[in-house]
């Protein structure tokens, strides 16, 4: 299966978000450091930009091989599996005692939710692009 125009660009439009997202991220660590510093936290980026790629381009590939509007079953099913691997990734450390789980679990989250708008807002704009 060869990779469409659209799907690299959607590619690069996510990846410049989790650019961006990961360097405020950092900056606000560095300054911060004190209060919410947790062991391997920037290892969330690669991992939700990697998973938000793949849902992005599995929604595109179902919704145009489909012959019906599958649009909102394909976005359920894909976030529902993010939600699974998300918990797959937080697992080590919930059954982890350490002493910054609970910042780091709360930071995890904040990254999942914009990474989600950030999926829905560039969904929501393709689909409405494919109507006109």
């Amino acid at each position: 299966m060869s990779i469409k125009i659209n799907n690299i660009k959607s590619i690069l439009h996510i990846s410049f978000i989790g650019i961006i997202v990961f360097i405020i991220h950092y900056a606000l660590l560095y300054f911060f450091r004190r209060y919410i510093y947790a062991p391997d936290l920037l290892l969330i980026h690669p991992f939700m930009m990697s998973i938000t790629i793949l849902s992005i381009i599995s929604i595109k590939i179902i919704s145009r091989k489909a012959k019906f509007q599958m649009h909102g079953y394909a976005f359920l099913i894909s976030s529902l599996v993010k939600m699974f691997l998300s918990v797959f990734f937080l697992l080590p450390v919930f059954q982890n005692d350490g002493l910054f789980r609970k910042e780091y679990v709360i930071q995890f989250f904040m990254i999942y939710f914009i990474y989600l708008i950030a999926e829905v807002f560039y969904l929501v704009q393709d689909f409405k692009n494919k109507i006109k």
